[in-house]
């Protein structure tokens, strides 16, 4: 006997065998893209004189993209130096001031040698060449006390300058992290000051981030450790409108060492109650992938 199926029901059947003989591996994690985030912030409190930022734009690192006023800070860096100034003027010539007692006691010494070679001779008394002995020990020691006095006065004259000399240290490191210099290269993601704004230190001014290698943050069971390590090549795929599933390889880099719940973007809220571990993985960026754009990674990288 004869059996007919209804057309709709051959039609279902026809496609559920298609649909089970096309259907490829299943993805072994889910997760979204991202990459490591730089906020630059202002060092310098002042108007920002100039800055040269906009979203979208490709920064060098090193590249000096605006500067701070620092117009106050030059004022009291001249300042500082003119007071170093007036304690170096202050400072005791101190060989020139020692110079007239060092003739006098030159020429007390040869008074004393000549009359002692008098005094050898019967043509002059003990008490002269007595005199000038005591006269040359009296200079001597006149030079030892303006010595010691002088050499006193200098090293209170450096003493006082030495704070302002690292007063003018700090206020060059305060002029010199008035320029504005981006820290890595990357795009500018976003743009928090504008000209002409008044900067303060440690407030945002942008934000950056090298898009060249993205990061891949992915989520495994614990059943899937086992078969995944440290420097591993997988496969990820990004789904296209135009070109259908993008594919790229990447390396994992990262693997926790904790278990946590399955973050909400990520899954359905049944899966979110499982404990799930956290791994990175890196990427090579051609151009189309962007922050936050989700992906489904194949540990078998064929």
């Amino acid at each position: 006997m004869k059996r007919y199926f209804p057309i709709g029901a051959a039609a279902l059947f026809a496609v559920w065998g298609t649909c089970s003989c096309t259907r490829g591996p299943q993805p072994d994690a889910y997760g979204n893209f991202e990459a490591v985030e730089v906020i630059v912030s202002a060092d310098c409190n002042g108007k920002l004189l100039e800055f040269n930022v906009d979203e979208g734009y490709r920064l060098r690192r090193g590249e000096i993209v605006g500067w701070v006023d620092t117009m106050l800070l030059v004022l009291q860096r001249n300042q500082l130096q003119g007071e170093i100034a007036v304690l170096r003027a202050q400072l005791p010539e101190k060989e020139k001031q020692l110079d007239v007692t060092r003739e006098q006691l030159a020429k007390t010494k040869h008074e004393l040698a000549r009359f002692k070679a008098l005094a050898d001779a019967d043509a002059s008394t003990a008490q002269q060449v007595d005199n000038l002995s005591y006269d040359a020990e009296i200079l001597q020691k006149q030079i030892d006390a303006q010595e010691s006095n002088l050499d006193i006065q200098t090293r209170t004259l450096l003493a006082r300058m030495e704070p302002l000399r690292q007063q003018i240290l700090q206020v060059q490191d305060r002029i010199d992290n008035a320029y504005v210099v981006n820290p890595v290269e990357g795009t500018v993601l976003a743009k928090y000051a504008e000209q002409h704004e008044l900067a303060a230190i440690g407030k945002p001014l942008y934000k950056v981030a090298n898009l060249d290698t993205m990061i891949l943050r992915a989520y495994v069971e614990e059943p899937q450790l086992a078969s995944i390590r440290i420097g591993q090549e997988v496969r990820v795929t990004v789904d296209s409108t135009y070109a259908g599933a993008a594919r790229f390889t990447g390396r994992i880099g990262w693997i926790a060492d904790k278990a946590e719940f399955t973050p909400k973007v990520i899954q359905t809220k049944d899966e979110r109650a499982n404990l799930v571990y956290a791994l990175k993985i890196y990427v090579a960026n051609p151009g189309p992938l962007k922050i936050g754009m989700p992906a489904e990674v194949y540990f078998n990288a064929k």
